[in-house]
């Protein structure tokens, strides 16, 4: 998340939810993932079709459809971060 100004070794606080807006940054599970990830959060209803971005340009884009999406636990919002920097 480096182009969002959070890197590694920074502490990232949550706010609970489970569900994000467009835009946002969410902490994510994927199944068979033991942690978390951070990615920007996108959600077209009509094509139920789900877009998690990198805000690093080394990473690509992440992309659920339909049955997929039951493959993602949303853990929460990144509400704020500390730098270790």
């Amino acid at each position: 998340m480096i182009n969002a100004r959070i890197h590694d070794g920074d502490l990232v606080f949550i706010h609970k939810q489970d569900w994000m807006e467009n835009g946002e940054i969410a902490a994510i599970v994927r199944n068979g993932q033991t942690c978390a990830e951070l990615k920007r959060f996108y959600y077209y209803k009509d094509k139920s079709l789900l877009i998690l971005r990198a805000e690093n340009s080394a990473f690509e884009d992440y992309i659920f459809t339909k049955d997929e999406l039951e493959q993602l636990r949303i853990l929460g919002k990144t509400a704020a971060f500390q730098s270790q920097l």
